[in-house]
């Protein structure tokens, strides 16, 4: 065990970086306090409760400032992480924290307090798991840890990583009082867990209730546990049947960031723990990787949100804004008007004639969480209601438009939207993981009538605050601290239920999240354009040509990173302290642009595989053909995957069963995807498998062999080779006739309706010569065909 004063020497030769702006000696239980805080020169590293910063607040409108703990209870019965006996723990966690603020673990900079913070807690859970395993040290840990502790996590999420069970049962059975159980802090850190972890658990409580039927949840259980109020749910929680207590965290999909914690140790073993240091490599017996590709598969639909439902969803908000606005900011200050002359709040007639026809009547009346004796006449809504309707409906089109993630919708400002001189919209729009400030985002105008209702709705609570939240409104601008619901992972699905708009095929709900809307411009691309045309795209992004989005992503980006990563190795080889401060800086500038382009990348990646392996998996399982050599080569090598992917299955009673192949065979079809290509060929029904990084590919590509008949061999106009197909010169046509052509079912079935086109143009031609031509064209187009054929199809693999 540590001794105390051996704590706090460590602790004091270590410098106190900025990003830790103050610390008191204990966590507060509830609410945070204002006062009681060290700061400046009086903070100290020895206290156990610190509140840590590294955004800007006048940019970013929430999660700036975070409290991290150092004195959870981590432990059975009520063992606190403060407690002596803990002192070598309680150092790691701070070296971690200190380190992550600072020049990060992986020396390639601080990170952002919103990540710490988060990392912070996992470490105690981490810790929680060891003590409760029975190993007193991080040093002790056996090679099997970190797989096993990835099992017990997706399994039951966090609660499974203790005996909570055995737990419950002693304190019940310890108990003097016939008092009410009441889950609260105190009852919480007794168990050694967090009051947040229980609270949200239903398992959980139902085996409480079962032990003492009166027992209940403090309602201010949540505020009372800050350091650990994290939102998710396991699906593991709502198993039916099960016997065991589960967590409802969500331990499967946050799953990298808990064992990434072990990672991190094992990195500061090198340098800074050497009161606790791991000489083992955690993942030494079984990767990172590996963990997680076996542990984190899930079942059931991905978070893809397709075309027609985010089409479906983005014209309900764009439906709700252009209906009711008006009529809402009428509304709304009518009700303000009301207010400041103390009259009772009736709907006023100029409000009631904005109102949309057969649209819901708005009461200016605020619902600040009192309940209502009365209810409300058929198709009527409070005011507060419909002003979360508008906070949902625009946050849909700001974040289906612009692209970004959650800190930056809600991070509008006043006078984000610009118009240039050209016409071109651009919205600034704080960047959380990587710039952490405000960059110039592309927008349609649709926005601008987004932007300016809600500037003219948080005029007085901006008036108020000094702030410039777009995305805030108080009740009453003279007590701005009570605002309006702006939680759109809770508002935005109530929107779409107030809309009406069903859930997408095969859901109860929604579930729409800001993410899902990020990656839209990705899933358009590959989803939304098979057969249509690009001016969808260009409609959403205001592109002039969506073939730049596609030159950008295959060709420009994964250059540019690499170029980034290349300089990065050359600066990284000088020791970190032969480095000067401009050396640094460039270092940690480059790493952030480094994680911001791959983020960029894998945006537009992932469904780029997703229907990659969608379109493998429908030739395997025969609910999708394929015609064309690119479509055969693309199905002779599903073949021989999936006959590879049989070699890895046991034999015995499922042998023959094609379901005990899906497992391998969908993780040996994603590595195809990932280094293999089948982009859609935009404006037509085909699909592409050249690899535009590969020459031969490009020469013998149909498409670039028409546009080269169209240059004058003469001229030298300057124009570079071409690096990758050019779909301006592909159509339905050219592409069946091509090495790469692939044309799955719907493209079969455009093929025949265009061979039907053309003979209906022979028959019907106005002169012989036209009637000669269209016969040529209609015999090439056949002929192409026939040779594309026939149809390839599994299904009996």
């Amino acid at each position: 065990m540590m001794k105390l004063s051996t704590y706090k020497a460590r602790l004091g030769a270590r410098s106190i970086p900025a990003a830790v702006v103050a610390t008191r000696p204990s966590t507060p239980i509830g609410k945070r306090p204002t006062t009681g805080w060290s700061r400046g020169k009086n903070r100290d590293l020895a206290h156990n409760c610190w509140i840590i910063a590294t955004a800007d607040p006048a940019k970013k409108r929430k999660e700036v400032e975070h409290l991290v703990s150092f004195d959870a209870a981590v432990d059975f019965p009520g063992v606190l992480l403060s407690h002596n006996s803990l002192n070598a723990d309680r150092l790691t966690k701070k070296i971690l924290v200190l380190t992550s603020l600072s020049i990060g673990v992986r020396g390639n900079g601080g990170l952002d307090a919103t990540y710490v913070a988060q990392m912070a807690r996992k470490f105690d859970w981490a810790l929680r798991y060891r003590i409760a395993e029975g190993y007193k040290s991080f040093a002790d840990l056996p090679e099997d840890f970190a797989s096993d502790f990835s099992k017990r996590l997706t399994k039951g999420g966090i609660l499974a990583l203790v005996p909570i069970e055995e737990r419950l049962d002693l304190v019940l059975g310890a108990r003097t009082s016939s008092d009410a159980l009441v889950i609260n802090h105190s009852f919480a850190s007794q168990l050694g867990v967090t009051v947040a972890a229980i609270a949200r658990s239903p398992s959980f409580q139902l085996a409480l209730l079962d032990a003492d039927p009166s027992a209940g949840l403090d309602a201010g259980a949540l505020d009372e546990d800050e350091n650990d109020n994290v939102r998710g749910d396991d699906p593991t929680s709502k198993m039916q049947g099960t016997q065991n207590i589960l967590s409802d965290t969500n331990g499967r999909r946050n799953l990298h960031s808990y064992l990434e914690i072990l990672e991190y140790l094992f990195r500061l073993s090198e340098r800074d723990l050497e009161h606790d240091r791991m000489e083992q490599n955690p993942f030494e017996s079984m990767s990172l990787d590996a963990i997680l590709n076996r542990d984190r598969k899930e079942g059931g639909r991905t978070d893809t949100l397709l075309p027609e439902d985010m089409m479906r969803a983005m014209t309900a908000a764009a439906r709700y804004v252009a209906s009711y606005s008006k009529y809402i900011l009428a509304t709304f200050h009518d009700s303000r008007h009301r207010d400041s002359l103390g009259t009772p709040a009736n709907e006023m007639r100029s409000a009631s004639k904005l109102m949309p026809k057969g649209g819901f009547i708005i009461w200016p009346i605020w619902n600040m969480g009192a309940a209502r004796r009365e209810p409300l006449p058929p198709k009527t809504i409070l005011l507060d209601e419909a002003v979360r309707h508008l906070f949902a409906a625009c946050a849909i089109l700001i974040a289906g438009f612009a692209a970004r993630r959650d800190i930056g919708v809600r991070s509008a400002h006043f006078g984000c939207l610009t118009e240039g001189e050209n016409g071109l919209m651009t919205m600034k729009i704080y960047i959380g993981k990587t710039d952490q400030d405000r960059v110039d985002i592309p927008v349609p105008s649709i926005l601008k009538t987004v932007v300016t209702t809600l500037e003219e709705l948080s005029a007085d609570t901006r008036q108020a605050t000094g702030k410039e939240w777009l995305f805030e409104v108080a009740f009453d601008p003279k007590k701005p601290e009570r605002l309006n619901s702006s939680r759109f992972h809770q508002t935005i699905d109530q929107f779409m239920e107030f809309m009406g708009v069903a859930p997408p095929e095969g859901r109860d709900r929604w579930d729409l999240s800001i993410h899902m809307l990020r990656r839209g411009y990705g899933i358009w691309y590959y989803y939304g354009l098979t057969g249509g045309h690009p001016d969808a795209l260009s409609l959403m992004y205001r592109h002039n040509d969506p073939n730049m989005t596609r030159i950008y992503f295959t060709m420009i980006l994964p250059g540019e990173i690499n170029r980034l990563k290349t300089e990065l190795e050359v600066r990284l080889r000088s020791s970190v302290s032969n480095r000067t401060e401009e050396d640094q800086a460039w270092v940690d500038s480059a790493y952030k642009r480094l994680s911001y382009l791959k983020e960029h990348q894998k945006a537009f990646d992932e469904p780029r595989c997703e229907m990659f392996v969608k379109k493998m998996l429908g030739l395997w399982r025969g609910t999708e053909s394929v015609i064309g050599a690119g479509g055969k080569a693309l199905f002779s090598d599903v073949q021989a995957i999936a006959e590879r992917a049989m070699g890895t299955v046991r034999i015995g009673s499922r042998a023959n069963d094609p379901s005990a192949l899906e497992t391998p065979l969908l993780e040996r079809l994603i590595q195809y995807a990932k280094s293999h290509f089948l982009e859609p060929v935009i404006g037509t029904n085909m699909w592409c498998a050249a690899d535009p990084h590969d020459e031969e590919h490009r020469a013998d590509a149909e498409c670039l062999k028409l546009k080269a008949k169209g240059k004058a061999p003469w001229k030298k106009d300057g124009i570079p080779e071409a690096l990758m197909p050019d779909y301006d010169f592909a159509c339905n046509r050219v592409c069946i006739g091509c090495r790469f052509g692939a044309a799955f079912q719907e493209g079969q079935l455009a093929l025949r309706s265009e061979v039907n086109q053309r003979r209906h143009a022979v028959t019907h031609a106005a002169t012989t010569a036209l009637e000669h031509d269209g016969a040529d064209l209609l015999a090439e187009l056949e002929a192409d065909i026939a040779a594309a054929g026939p149809a390839q199809r599994g299904g009996g693999l």
